[in-house]
C-alpha cells in the first residue's frame, strides 16, 4: 500500500481471505456480526487509503451495511443449522487499484465476485462475497453485496 509504486507488488495469497471468511461464515450462521470482528477492512487503514471528503462517515456507512448484510444472509440462506464450511474461492477478477482510482490515495489489490462455499443437507451452496481488498498482504471484506 505504498504510494507511487512503479509496479504492483505480488498479489497476496488467499490464505488470509479464507481465514477471515471462515469467521464471516460463523457470524452468518450464528446471526452474530460480532463473530466477524477483524473480517471487515480496518478503519485506520481505510482512513489512510481513501482520498475523499469524510472517509470516516463513508466507512461507517460501509460497516453498517456489512452488519446488515450478515443479518440478511442469516435470514435468507438455506440450511444454516446443519451447514458446514467447505472453502472460499478468492476470485482473480479485479486487480491492482492504483492511486487516485476509486478515490484512493494509496493502492491496493481488489478481488471481485469471490465465493464462500458451504454444504448442507447434501447440497452445495455458493454465497457471493462481492469485494475484498488488501492492506499490506492481508485480504479483508469491504462489500458483502452490491453497494450503492
Amino acid at each position: 500500500n505504498r504510494p507511487r509504486q512503479a509496479k504492483p507488488p505480488p498479489r497476496p495469497a488467499a490464505a488470509s481471505a479464507e481465514q477471515r471468511v471462515r469467521r464471516l461464515f460463523e457470524a452468518i450462521v450464528q446471526d452474530d456480526p460480532g463473530l466477524a470482528a477483524g473480517v471487515f477492512f480496518p478503519r485506520e487503514a481505510f482512513l489512510l487509503v481513501k482520498d475523499i471528503r469524510d472517509p470516516g462517515g463513508y466507512y461507517d456507512q460501509l460497516h453498517t451495511r456489512f452488519v446488515a448484510d450478515i443479518h440478511a444472509l442469516h435470514q435468507r440462506l438455506p440450511g444454516l443449522a446443519q451447514a458446514r464450511f467447505v472453502r472460499f474461492d478468492l476470485a482473480q477478477r479485479g486487480g491492482f487499484v492504483v492511486e487516485r482510482e476509486e478515490g484512493n490515495r494509496l493502492p491496493y489489490w481488489a478481488s471481485r465476485h469471490s465465493f464462500l462455499v458451504y454444504e448442507t443437507g447434501g447440497q452445495t451452496v455458493r454465497v457471493e462475497v462481492r469485494v475484498l481488498i488488501t492492506w499490506d498482504d492481508q485480504w479483508y471484506v469491504i462489500h458483502l453485496n452490491e453497494f450503492h
